[in-house]
């Protein structure tokens, strides 16, 4: 008698375990992370030192992800006073009627340097050239796809660039300029696996930032990520990685795909700060 209340104590622990389990795995969803990477570059120019770059990404509308979370992420982006914001797509889920509302969320956000977007493999699935004409009723969100402009941050000369998503769009870096017209370059690419496919020019590229996987969007202790969509999960699986001829980073983003639940991936709003100071030695 004694084994069997020892049992049915023991399942009832467990029960109730994985039932508090199951509760956190839909409430994580909602809690965003600001993330505060620092991406140190070798030789950056002296006006770039401190300039700061908010990532949004895999917003998802339509999918489970709330609009007043997407409008939350945009708020937490300006409270960290970036000097130019990246939004590097999967803007809806399943469904372009979400792009407006979605677009709408974003609105409230402005930089100095520009708010820049270019699009995810779902935006294309569900109808990129709604995307498109979408984002041309918000003039300050700046299509990026497939061009790079060049700006002026101080004495230095900032490259932005933008490609199409790699899996579902043409992309294609032609528009970047001669490096000697450029001091920095930022790319922005939904697919962080373009870092791979683009080697030879993206090794012009100072500093790519993606999204795409969701981090894995559920891991576990000791084992991370049961499911990753980028080609070479064991680099891009999130935050920065130090390839020989670039960096990326590689945001979790703010929705969920699939299934709304996360588990030890919480959403985030990456705001990246450059430094010229020596690259810390890999473990």
């Amino acid at each position: 008698m004694a084994n069997t209340e020892r049992a049915a104590r023991w399942a009832g622990a467990a029960a109730a375990a994985a039932g508090a389990v199951g509760a956190y795995t839909l409430l994580e969803p909602l809690w965003l992370e600001v993330t505060r990477p620092r991406i140190h570059v070798r030789g950056l120019h002296p006006d770039l030192e401190g300039f700061r770059i908010a990532l949004l990404t895999d917003m998802h509308a339509g999918d489970g992800t709330p609009l007043w979370l997407i409008r939350r992420a945009a708020r937490l982006a300006m409270r960290q006073r970036p000097h130019l914001i990246a939004l590097t797509g999967d803007f809806a889920a399943d469904d372009a009627g979400t792009f407006a509302p979605v677009l709408q969320a974003l609105a409230c956000l402005h930089a100095p340097h520009g708010v820049w977007a270019v699009p995810g493999n779902h935006d294309h699935t569900v109808g990129i050239h709604r995307w498109h004409a979408e984002l041309r009723r918000h003039p300050h969100l700046r299509d990026l796809t497939n061009r790079a402009v060049v700006q002026k941050v101080g004495g230095a000369s900032l490259c932005v660039a933008g490609v199409d998503d790699f899996s579902r769009g043409r992309p294609t870096l032609d528009a970047l300029p001669p490096p000697e017209a450029r001091d920095f370059t930022l790319l922005l690419a939904h697919d962080p696996d373009q870092a791979e496919q683009a080697r030879r020019a993206c090794d012009a590229v100072d500093l790519i930032v993606s999204g795409h996987t969701h981090g894995g969007q559920v891991r576990l202790p000791w084992v991370g990520a049961l499911k990753n969509p980028a080609e070479r999960d064991d680099l891009y699986e999130e935050g920065l990685r130090r390839r020989p001829w670039t960096q990326v980073y590689t945001s979790r983003g703010v929705g969920t795909v699939h299934l709304p639940i996360r588990l030890l991936c919480r959403p985030e709003v990456a705001v990246l700060e450059l430094s010229g100071a020596p690259r810390p030695r890999l473990p």
